[in-house]
């Protein structure tokens, strides 16, 4: 019996020290600055196992496409978009690989991408609010925010303060309006939450024609 259980020790010890174990003890976790050409892709991140969390920022629009692998084969990838001039942060588990696609059609857009660290609480609120804004006079279209119409870096969504009755619309990638806002009635102007992923632009008029505009408040943050 004693023999036994030497022998049973003995495979143990041999099945965890001949590389049976598949589990890295200090999983490699990379991270890498780009500089991608007009429709280009490139690596930006990749975790060969363990937790990772990055921190992503782009100086024009990119499409962003995360690969995980998990012990039954290669996962369905998920998309997130970065907006010009703005960031995203990432935080998963296990073997990924992270890549960015340009899609603006003349300039490189640089990327930067920052290994951060896991949070085990999850990823932290984010909120920014901005000074306040006036629209064009005479019912001329302006962005919503200082960030050309796109969401703040690490945010996704946008909270509207109005003065008095607006229109919003939204713009994606391919010049479409996708959505555009009635006017408010004018016991409605508190505010409106509005979803704001990175590859859309949004843009604010007033819903008359004045010689002053409307004066609106905006803070972003991320949901």
């Amino acid at each position: 019996m004693i023999l036994l259980v030497l022998s049973l020790l003995a495979v143990l010890f041999m099945l965890n020290n001949c590389g049976c174990n598949t589990t890295p003890v200090n999983p490699t976790v990379q991270s890498f600055d780009q500089e991608i050409e007009p429709q280009g892709t490139r690596v930006i991140a990749r975790a060969d196992d363990g937790k990772w969390r990055f921190m992503v920022a782009s100086t024009h629009l990119v499409l962003v496409t995360i690969r995980q692998r998990s012990t039954l084969g290669n996962l369905q990838p998920k998309y997130r978009y970065i907006a010009p001039n703005s960031a995203i942060e990432l935080q998963g588990s296990s073997s990924v690989e992270i890549v960015c696609t340009n899609l603006d059609p003349v300039d490189n857009a640089k990327i930067e991408t920052f290994n951060a660290g896991y949070l085990c609480g999850g990823l932290e609120p984010v909120e920014y609010s901005e000074d306040g804004q006036t629209t064009p006079p005479t019912s001329g279209w302006g962005d919503v925010g200082t960030n050309g119409g796109y969401a703040q870096p690490f945010t996704n969504a946008f909270r509207l303060y109005v003065a008095d009755q607006v229109r919003v619309r939204a713009t994606d990638p391919n010049g479409l309006v996708v959505f555009q806002s009635g006017s408010q009635p004018s016991d409605e102007r508190l505010f409106i939450d509005f979803d704001a992923p990175q590859n859309l632009k949004f843009e604010i008029r007033e819903n008359g024609s004045t010689a002053t505009g409307v004066d609106f408040h905006v803070t972003w943050y991320r949901k």
